[in-house]
């Protein structure tokens, strides 16, 4: 998912494990060089970084507007 306009991305720690190269395609077909930003195997989960311009972006959650028994 990207979560951030300027191109920072999460995904699974176990799909970049080992790899001295990344690159990440848009379904629009884009392609991008990825630098990983940090992993962690314990949660599965890493950052990317990507350069790139109009990017779809994951809208974030309000918090402060989650009630009890939301996720």
């Amino acid at each position: 998912f990207i979560i951030s306009a300027d191109g920072f991305i999460m995904t699974n720690a176990h799909v970049v494990d080992g790899a001295s190269e990344v690159y990440v395609t848009l379904t629009d077909k884009r392609e991008f060089k990825a630098r990983i930003v940090g992993s962690d195997t314990r949660t599965d989960v890493a950052v990317l970084k990507i350069d790139g311009s109009n990017l779809p972006r994951l809208n974030m959650g309000d918090s402060d507007k989650i009630r009890v028994g939301e996720w």
